[in-house]
């Protein structure tokens, strides 16, 4: 409940900074990102997805999986906002050849990366609790003759 808890408060506190910068920053015509319907379900899904991962007996995976999830509630919050179209103040290098994004962007990235390396930590320190080669293979097999 503890790591419920506390990713849910980094989930909500980095998706309220993304949208203080969204109010605060000016965004161009141009940089608006229109999303569709089905963006929108699948990441009201990986928010919904996310929140098993605080089960994990790891504060790494909970604070990834909370900074993951504040960049998908941000962006889904101002796109529930405004017709689905996702504001990208920040932009590096210029209309042409530069990138538009928003802090949420940044938190989903950032998030992602510190999700897959934390779950490969723990998936290598639980290496013992894994059932061997021979094992999956007959579980394997015992699930394709249920089937």
């Amino acid at each position: 409940m503890k790591r419920l808890l506390s990713l849910l408060l980094i989930t909500t506190t980095l998706a309220a900074i993304d949208l203080w910068s969204k109010l605060l920053l000016p965004t161009p015509e141009w940089a608006l990102h229109q999303r569709s319907n089905i963006w929108f379900i699948g990441s009201c899904l990986l928010l919904v997805g996310a929140l098993p991962l605080a089960r994990l007996p790891s504060t790494s995976v909970t604070i990834a999986a909370g900074i993951f999830n504040g960049g998908v509630l941000g962006n889904v919050l101002s796109a529930s906002d405004d017709h689905l179209v996702v504001p990208n103040p920040i932009l590096i290098g210029n209309r042409v050849n530069g990138v538009a994004f928003n802090l949420a962007d940044l938190f989903i990235l950032s998030g992602n990366l510190m999700l897959m390396a934390a779950l490969i930590v723990l998936v290598i320190r639980n290496r013992h609790r894994l059932p061997s080669e021979a094992q999956a293979f007959r579980r394997l097999r015992r699930r394709r003759a249920s089937a």
